[in-house]
């Protein structure tokens, strides 16, 4: 099983995307475990290491998704970081921090679950859950 955070602080963000990862769900016979945080900062300080991939908001209050990444990749190599945010001049400096791919609010499905098939080859690749 995956282990998926989504890191925004836009309600109604969240609730499409766990929307749209229970449709997958349903729709490819998978099973994904999400947990839900609304401030960068609190995400990084309690980061363990044990998420396979990260929907990251770039921008939040606290603590921006940008620098929450860089913090992370400090404890975390290998997570699988995707940047979700409504200003596409930002995304490019996802590559920064070794960022899998970026999406632009407000997210479609299909754009959605080409970005989670993406990251299943970045997950096998690395030794992390495959979904």
């Amino acid at each position: 099983m995956a282990r998926i955070a989504l890191v925004d602080d836009d309600p109604e963000h969240i609730r499409r995307m766990k929307d749209y990862l229970k449709r997958y769900e349903e729709e490819e016979g998978l099973k994904f475990s999400v947990e839900v945080f609304t401030n960068g900062l609190n995400f990084v300080e309690d980061y363990d290491g044990s998420f396979d991939v990260i929907f990251l908001d770039i921008e939040m209050p606290h603590l921006d998704g940008l620098e929450a990444a860089r913090r992370i990749r400090k404890m975390d190599q290998s997570v699988g970081i995707v940047f979700v945010t409504n200003m596409a001049q930002y995304a490019i400096r996802g590559y920064e921090v070794d960022a899998v791919d970026f999406v632009v609010k407000p997210v479609g499905y299909f754009v959605f679950t080409d970005k989670l098939k993406k990251l299943c080859g970045f997950c096998s690749g690395t030794g992390r859950e495959r979904f």
